[in-house]
């Protein structure tokens, strides 16, 4: 498995898109994602002569190992490594010294620097693509206001919160800044890890990001792509804010209730898993989120509500 999925160079100047997938190696659906999209970017020009791409994109393959594993993680949940100062201490150690999702980052880390050095970037996006084992859609935005305003000009559900209560992912690392350079970033989750259209999903994201960070134009982007994120949103909240994360220490005693998706509604009270045999309830009125339906993972859930 290659690390780099695709780039591409457009025919005028602008930023520097950075599409992340398979950052846990269980998510297959945003690296078949990616593919397409490189296929649809080289083949848009040939139909639409008058299609123009500002800027340039990678797309890479985040925990290559754990792809080809079709596991999570190997070691350790690399979207929990992204703190600065773990993130400073594999850039020093001997590549040689590194292994599992440690060797990942440094590979990652210096693909994205080649390819700023290659395209002489003066601004970063970055969108972290992610399925789940429950279903459903939404954005993830960092705190950063342009994340947040970029989040919430994809037709999906915004969550809004997340990042207080979690540390070391991606969002963290590259909002604001990147090498000196003015950096974006947000995460997107595009539905069941092995539903076929979760790929739809992913690709109709990628395109409407493209559009909101000024790569193309509104008129450049099929209506079905919208559609999609909008047929697939429908009756859910536009935004929510993270209220409750319940952790797990060992995932091997975690037991969630079957049957829930992301945005349905909880109350408080409500018994939503077992852990080592002992029920767990929901602490508040709201959406859950995320609820943990495979043996990786230490985010039991979360519930999110309407108001901050």
């Amino acid at each position: 498995m290659q690390r780099i999925l695709g780039r591409y160079q457009g025919n005028e100047k602008g930023p520097l898109v950075i599409i992340t997938a398979g950052m846990h190696g269980n998510e297959h659906a945003g690296v078949r994602a990616l593919e397409l999209v490189f296929k649809m970017l080289e083949v848009e020009p040939i139909t639409n002569p008058y299609f123009k791409f500002q800027g340039s994109v990678i797309g890479l393959v985040g925990n290559v190992k754990a792809f080809e594993q079709r596991k999570r993680y190997i070691n350790k949940d690399i979207n929990r490594c992204w703190n600065t100062a773990h993130v400073d201490y594999i850039l020093a150690s001997p590549i040689e010294k590194l292994y599992d999702e440690d060797l990942e980052i440094r590979q990652l880390l210096e693909a994205i620097d080649a390819e700023i050095q290659s395209a002489d970037a003066k601004e970063i996006f970055l969108m972290d693509i992610h399925t789940t084992s429950a279903d459903g859609i939404f954005s993830i935005a960092s705190q950063d206001k342009r994340s947040i305003e970029l989040a919430k000009q994809l037709p999906a559900p915004v969550v809004l919160g997340l990042m207080d209560g979690i540390s070391g992912t991606t969002l963290h690392y590259f909002s604001d800044h990147y090498r000196n350079i003015p950096c974006t970033a947000m995460a997107f989750e595009g539905g069941f890890h092995d539903d076929p259209l979760s790929v739809n999903r992913i690709i109709a994201a990628i395109i409407s990001f493209f559009r909101s960070v000024g790569c193309i134009q509104s008129n450049d982007v099929s209506t079905t792509h919208d559609y999609i994120l909008r047929q697939y949103s429908k009756g859910l909240p536009h935004a929510v804010y993270v209220k409750y994360k319940y952790h797990v220490d060992d995932n091997s005693l975690w037991e969630m209730l079957p049957g829930f998706s992301h945005f349905d509604q909880v109350y408080q009270g409500q018994k939503l898993a077992y852990y080592d045999g002992i029920e767990v309830y929901s602490p508040l009125n709201g959406y859950i989120l995320m609820p943990l339906y495979q043996s990786q993972g230490h985010d039991g859930f979360f519930v999110c509500t309407l108001d901050r």
